[in-house]
């Protein structure tokens, strides 16, 4: 799929977007309307009508569709352009040696404060691999067949030179990125900061530092790209910056417009996506193929899908970190007697811009306000999570993520066959990667061999260290709930019940599936956005034997999935489903059944 063209996918019963392009003039709009939500994306095609795709296949024949495949047997992409990374990292070092040494003053003042002249190496290490540059070169390698020159007129092979030098400037684009990053609130704890804040130990002190590293960094990427005389790289380099720039100032900036699905994509485009986009273009660029030319538009696609996926995948790791400590902070100082005692935005930290919050958003209205305002108690922020919960939407961020990769493996396909090609088909999979183990330096050795063991072991650890706190501080959410029963509502409506395929007459000898009817009739009654307090006492007030507010979020978590997987909405539907031979439990109560 190349820029301009659109596709939409279904989101279980409630909701359906599609990722933007990076064709001009694009723009995405997510819609609800009636029952369903849908989404249409329009593409300013130069001389061609607005496209729209909207919501179709049902959500599991859409993921058979977006398949990766096998992971490509292929060269290991960081080891076939080692040599070249070298070369950039240092470039790149030199050039900070060397204006750190030109300004004495700076040099003396920063060995007085801690050592930062000695310690200068530090501030520019990052966890990740240079991944960004490597795909660069590779994709310069992938594009230096005489077939893919022919396909424009006067476009040559890349010049080696030229192509290191886009390499570096999207490395400093990137890097200048994560110092700004780092820049601290007053309120925020030095170790949240960068090597400067550390070394001079001042959050004031070690912010200028990094505004002005940071900035510098971005100063010497537009005078490389200028020493490349060619103006359509210069525009290209532009663009990226400002993208950049726009998404960081969009995460710092308080929440004013109502926040959406819509508004995350189009930030994480800004954030992850045309920095690549724009790095892979001026490949093209400077190989001589025109700004609308077929192989700078392949360029241009596979660098902002790449981007996408790497980005959402990181924004979900991100997310999931933050959680967990907050987790095991209210675990932690839940027994204590001041209670939990929360800095400024610790609430909010964990969710309120997160891509998962504002997918359910599209199935769960009121969560948009939550998005906006930001969360007043710990226990809004469990509801707000089991909400998440109930619609899978950190699998539904996964399948964006998933659908972006596809997208930028399809744009490969344009390319002739190569090691390089393979190579950067490799590199979507590793961006795909829950944890993205391959990208992590940690998970190196010093000779470059890549430690799976060791990263398995880690990313095993962090999940269940996450759901031993999750599970911890949901117990001591709900030790009110289990010990008062939950809440009481009116008798359990019959008819419903009688028509979930008997359930009531063989609910004398099975307990566990009364239970489970009153969790249904619950959902139906009180809509999936019903609190568990609420589906606590309801079922509690139809069963002799006491359900515990954890089991009761765990069923209510299976039924809401497998209602909007089959689209049930009333007990209509129900009935409907049973006289088409569908299954009316979800699996994982079949297996408990079992």
């Amino acid at each position: 799929m190349l820029a301009g063209s659109a596709a939409a996918w279904h989101v279980g019963g409630g909701a359906a977007f599609a990722p933007l392009s990076s064709g001009p003039g694009t723009s995405a709009c997510l819609r609800r309307g009636g029952d369903n939500a849908r989404l249409c994306a329009r593409s300013a095609t130069r001389g061609g009508a607005p496209l729209e795709t909207r919501m179709g296949a049902p959500l599991d024949s859409w993921e058979a569709g977006v398949s990766l495949g096998a992971r490509p047997v292929a060269p290991d992409p960081f080891h076939s352009v080692s040599g070249d990374l070298q070369l950039i990292k240092a470039k790149i070092k030199r050039m900070a040696d060397s204006a750190l040494k030109s300004n004495k003053a700076a040099l003396q003042g920063a060995a007085e404060m801690g050592g930062m002249g000695r310690n200068w190496k530090g501030f520019f290490e990052r966890p990740e691999k240079s991944w960004r540059p490597a795909v660069v070169v590779l994709l310069a390698e992938a594009m230096g067949s005489p077939e893919v020159a022919a396909r424009s007129e006067g476009a040559r092979a890349p010049g080696r030179d030229e192509v290191l030098a886009i390499a570096e400037i999207v490395e400093l684009m990137q890097l200048a990125t994560q110092i700004h990053d780092t820049i601290l609130e007053d309120d925020d704890r030095l170790d949240k900061g960068n090597e400067a804040h550390k070394l001079y130990g001042s959050v004031s002190a070690g912010n200028k530092v990094s505004v002005l590293a940071g900035d510098f960094l971005l100063s010497r990427a537009s005078v490389l790209s200028a020493s490349l005389r060619n103006l359509a790289v210069v525009e290209s380099v532009a663009s990226a910056l400002q993208s950049l720039m726009e998404g960081q100032v969009q995460l710092a900036m308080p929440v004013l417009d109502a926040p959406s699905l819509n508004l995350y994509i189009k930030n994480a485009q800004y954030r992850g996506g045309m920095l690549l986009s724009r790095g892979c273009e001026s490949v093209a660029l400077t190989a001589g193929h025109a700004q609308d030319s077929e192989v700078t538009a392949v360029a241009r696609e596979f660098g902002l899908n790449l981007g996408m996926t790497y980005q959402i995948t990181k924004d979900l790791q991100v997310t999931e970190a933050n959680y967990a400590k907050l987790l095991n902070k209210v675990h932690k100082e839940s027994s204590s007697p001041n209670g939990v005692c929360y800095l400024p935005r610790q609430l909010d930290a964990p969710l309120q811009a997160a891509g998962p919050l504002l997918y359910a958003a599209t199935l769960f209205p009121e969560l948009q306000d939550v998005a906006q305002r930001g969360f007043t108690s710990f226990a809004e922020v469990l509801h707000a999570k089991s909400l998440i919960d109930r619609c899978d939407a950190v699998h539904g961020m996964r399948r964006l993520a998933q659908y972006h990769a596809r997208l930028a493996l399809d744009a490969l396909e344009s390319l002739p066959e190569s090691e390089a090609r393979q190579s950067l088909a490799l590199m979507v999979h590793f961006a795909r990667e829950s944890a993205q183990p391959r990208l992590s330096r940690a998970n190196y050795s010093p000779e470059g061999q890549f430690r799976s063991k060791s990263a398995l072991a880690s990313s095993a650890a962090l999940a269940a260290s996450a759901h031993k706190a999750e599970v911890a501080a949901r117990k001591d959410l709900y030790r009110t709930l289990n010990g008062g029963g939950g809440d009481s509502f009116g008798a359990l409506r019959d008819t419903v019940v009688s028509g979930l395929l008997g359930v009531k007459a063989r609910a004398n000898t099975d307990i566990a599936r009364l239970q489970r009817a009153a969790v249904r009739e619950a959902v139906l009654l009180y809509g999936k956005n019903v609190p568990v307090g609420t589906v606590m006492g309801h079922i509690n007030l139809q069963c002799a034997f006491h359900v515990t507010a954890e089991t009761t979020e765990q069923m209510l978590v299976e039924e809401i999935q497998w209602q909007l997987k089959l689209g049930i909405e009333t007990h209509e539907d129900i009935v409907k489903a049973a006289d088409a031979g569908r299954d009316l439990l979800p699996p994982a109560w079949e297996s408990r059944a079992a």
